[in-house]
């Protein structure tokens, strides 16, 4: 026992603390919400199935980052050949056995045995380690037009998987992920204000060939929302930003918001996963809405931090992608509840229900606290090697 507890005293000591207590925080809390936000479901106030999932997907999460983070996240990313193929053979797998919502042309979940899986979560953080692995290999010439080129290309194989399963939220978090990195990595301001004018010319095609109906009505919708003519595709955000409205500063108290624990057609929907930020409005108000804010602002400051004290690219470049898969999700989700957003369907990390998504973002903290405990052993032969 005392070894255990040793052991546990020197991770602690070598760890940022303050990354990993509020990620424990954040994954907590969010457990608690999405228990309240499917307790209408349960018989007799007892843990529904998606609670359940949520606590076993913490558990593998959490030990899955002590892991991670205990490994030199140079080795990590002289794995990269092997999570590109990875990567590629589960895009497959999803194009072929692919489900979504009946509602929507989504298909970004495999469900075998009766266990949900979005391979999508996964990959994305295998994006970052192969990106900023891909960066070290040419940041002494990032800016020549084939490097750039061939980072271009690096994102679009993700990027086009993930349009064939018609998931816009996943392929707006790629598409951030890449442009922040590139960005981050010095690339010349030449190749954004070329990118920028491409987006504009291709914009008439991505809104008719890339949107779906449904998005394209979502959209649309934001600008008149409470026309009736708008209802159906404004219902959920609707009643997302009438629950968060009714908890004032402090909110009806847990487990007792009307929406979030009614069982009628007008109650609050998708309350556990794009809705979880109206679930806290709602039943913990203003109060609870602010602890979530400043809970993961803490965690995207800390991000910023480890990238500042790495001692290499590679390490600051993990950091960045880090920060931007974070950062677009919370802002997205929230604004989705605040209605100032359409609702692509992103998860708020370690709030929403979804034990792909809970994984993912505990995968993600392993990685940035691999380089905050490795910062000051670098400088070893053949750390750029393939």
């Amino acid at each position: 026992m005392k070894k255990v507890f040793g052991a546990v005293l020197r991770y602690l000591k070598q760890t940022d603390r303050t990354l990993l207590l509020f990620s424990v925080f954040a994954a907590l809390y969010g457990l608690v919400l999405v228990y309240s936000a499917t307790l209408y479901l349960s018989t007799g106030g007892g843990m529904t199935r998606t609670a359940f999932t949520q606590i076993v997907a913490i558990v593998i999460g959490f030990v899955s980052m002590i892991v991670l983070s205990k490994i030199d996240y140079h080795t990590i990313a002289s794995w990269w050949k092997v999570l590109a193929v990875i990567s590629i053979l589960l895009f497959i797998a999803t194009i072929i056995w692919g489900t979504g919502p009946a509602d929507s042309s989504d298909k970004s979940w495999i469900i075998k045995f009766g266990i949900s899986v979005q391979p999508a979560e996964y990959i994305k953080v295998a994006f970052i380690v192969t990106f900023a692995k891909h960066f070290d290999m040419v940041k002494d010439d990032i800016s020549s037009p084939k490097n750039v080129l061939l980072l271009g290309v690096h994102a679009a194989i993700p990027i086009g998987f993930i349009l064939l399963s018609k998931d816009i939220g996943m392929m707006l978090v790629f598409v951030v992920i890449f442009v922040c990195m590139l960005f981050a990595s010095n690339v010349k301001m030449r190749y954004f204000a070329g990118g920028a004018i491409a987006l504009l010319i291709s914009a008439p095609f991505i809104w008719s060939k890339v949107f779906g109906k449904t998005q394209q009505n979502r959209i649309l919708a934001l600008f008149d929302p409470t026309n009736p003519n708008n209802a159906k595709d404004m219902f959920q955000q609707n009643q997302g930003i009438a629950a968060l409205s009714s908890g004032e500063i402090w909110g009806y108290g847990l487990f007792h918001g009307p929406k979030t624990q009614s069982p009628y057609s007008s109650a609050l929907t998708e309350r556990q996963n794009d809705m979880i930020f109206a679930v806290a409005g709602e039943e913990l108000g203003l109060v609870g809405c602010i602890a979530i804010i400043l809970i993961l602002t803490v965690i995207l400051v800390r991000f910023i931090v480890v990238a500042s004290h790495s001692k290499d690219g590679m390490g600051s470049m993990i950091c960045i992608g880090a920060f931007s898969m974070f950062s677009l999700q919370i802002i997205v989700n929230i604004g989705m509840c605040l209605r100032i957003l359409p609702v692509v369907g992103l998860t708020l990390p370690f709030f929403s229900s979804g034990g792909s998504s809970a994984v993912s973002s505990f995968l993600a903290i392993g990685l940035v606290l691999s380089v905050y405990m490795h910062r000051k052993d670098l400088m070893f032969a053949g750390q750029g090697s393939d």
